[in-house]
């Protein structure tokens, strides 16, 4: 008996600390800013490509309501445009390996003599991994215009004679009325780089145009106002100060 009663104890006991012990709070997961149907970009990184942009300016740049709703509204703008492109480049299996990514590193460093790579970053107020994950996207873009648009573009015999009369052939006795020295004359392979930086340029709006129908771009609003100055806002708290 006394057995039975010690195990119906035990058993309250038990059930008690059940109760009592609550299953603990699950994090409430980040807000997505920006997404298409393939990718989405989180608030919290948002707001680190936020305060990268806001570093680059040598001014407090939310001081001018205008201005910096403004610089807001072109990242978003310039991140949309990003992951359009990174939605392309994943559905086409384009990417970039850890070795090219370490190989454009080294190459970005040999710049910056000893430590001043680092440093620079500490001005900027630009962390390595942020700074890291942009090289990464930098280059997968990269390569994906290589394929998509920049191998395509043909170059003829035509477009170098007429770049090269555009250019580089104004008549001698002009250049002296004009008191102008004579252009220097480009070199083939470097006429057929700038031409195809031309040609990639013109072709790209239009092929964006198609990849923006197919990877539409969905932007939080709710979550992008909190970032936004109210100018309105702004200016009555100004007011009130005044009065």
């Amino acid at each position: 008996m006394i057995k039975k009663r010690n195990l119906v104890w035990i058993l309250l006991l038990c059930l008690s600390c059940c109760l009592g012990c609550s299953e603990p709070e699950k994090e409430k997961p980040a807000a997505v800013m920006i997404k298409t149907p393939l990718i989405s970009l989180s608030e919290p990184d948002f707001l680190e490509e936020l305060d990268l942009k806001k570093s680059a300016y040598p001014y407090a740049i939310d001081k001018d309501p205008a201005e910096y709703n403004g610089m807001v509204i072109q990242l978003v703008n310039m991140l949309s445009e990003e992951m359009i492109l990174l939605s392309a480049a994943g559905d086409l299996g384009v990417t970039v390996t850890e070795t090219e990514v370490n190989a454009a590193e080294a190459e970005i460093k040999a710049d910056y003599p000893e430590n001043t790579f680092d440093e620079m970053l500490l001005k900027n107020a630009i962390s390595y991994s942020l700074w890291k994950k942009r090289l990464k996207k930098n280059l997968i873009i990269d390569k994906l215009l290589d394929r998509e648009i920049r191998h395509k573009v043909e170059i003829t015999s035509e477009d170098l004679v007429e770049f090269y009369r555009k250019y580089n052939m104004e008549d001698p006795r002009d250049l002296k009325k004009k008191n102008k020295e004579p252009q220097k004359i480009i070199d083939e392979n470097e006429l057929v780089s700038i031409l195809r930086m031309q040609k990639t340029e013109d072709a790209y709006e239009a092929w964006l145009k198609e990849l923006e129908l197919k990877y539409p771009v969905e932007i939080n609003k709710e979550a992008l106002k909190p970032l936004l100055i109210d100018i309105d806002e702004k200016e009555e708290n100004n007011n009130e100060k005044t009065d």
